[in-house]
């Protein structure tokens, strides 16, 4: 069955969990919303995973995980684009930032990780143990780290190890 809010396989439909959204591919509507867990700020089932993979993160010894960055709205994104932008230009921003419309954080699907030891920044989180550990698991709890080393020219962005997209466990 569907989890709440969210309906069949599609990659079309902003409510669906295989949706792809990215720099070619904006989301529909534009200004979508997802249904947000009550306690963490991502849609329900990505929150779901989250409280299993942090506990799993913990359970291996590899620290505790925090959520840096979950949903983000459209406004929310068109700031942190054009702060981008004006911090570092075009070029960068676009590596750095998405479009607002064009960000998986408006899913509520998206989590920016780290760890307490970090003080929850994402700075020198590819490093860290937990890192390696989700690197390795996160699929188990139905997480991939979505730009991977190496891979700019396919996804448009840099390596973000703590970038993690909930595409559920069949898919991860």
């Amino acid at each position: 069955t569907d989890p709440p809010g969210f309906t069949e396989p599609s990659i079309d439909a902003a409510d669906s969990l295989w949706v792809v959204v990215n720099k070619k591919r904006p989301l529909n509507p534009i200004k979508y919303k997802p249904v947000l867990d009550k306690s963490i700020n991502l849609a329900v089932p990505a929150a779901d995973g989250y409280r299993k993979l942090k506990a799993a993160v913990a359970k291996s010894g590899n620290g505790t995980l925090c959520l840096n960055s979950g949903y983000r709205s459209f406004n929310t994104q068109s700031y942190t684009y054009s702060n981008a932008l004006a911090r570092y230009g075009k070029k960068v921003a676009e590596a750095l930032a998405a479009h607002p419309g064009h960000s998986e954080h408006q899913t509520g699907l998206a989590a920016d990780v780290s760890t307490t030891a970090l003080g929850c920044k994402i700075t020198n989180f590819g490093s860290s143990k937990a890192s390696a550990w989700i690197a390795k698991n996160a699929h188990l709890y139905g997480f991939i780290v979505r730009y991977p080393k190496g891979e700019t020219a396919t996804t448009g962005y840099q390596y973000e190890p703590w970038h993690l997209r909930f595409v559920g466990v069949e898919i991860a």
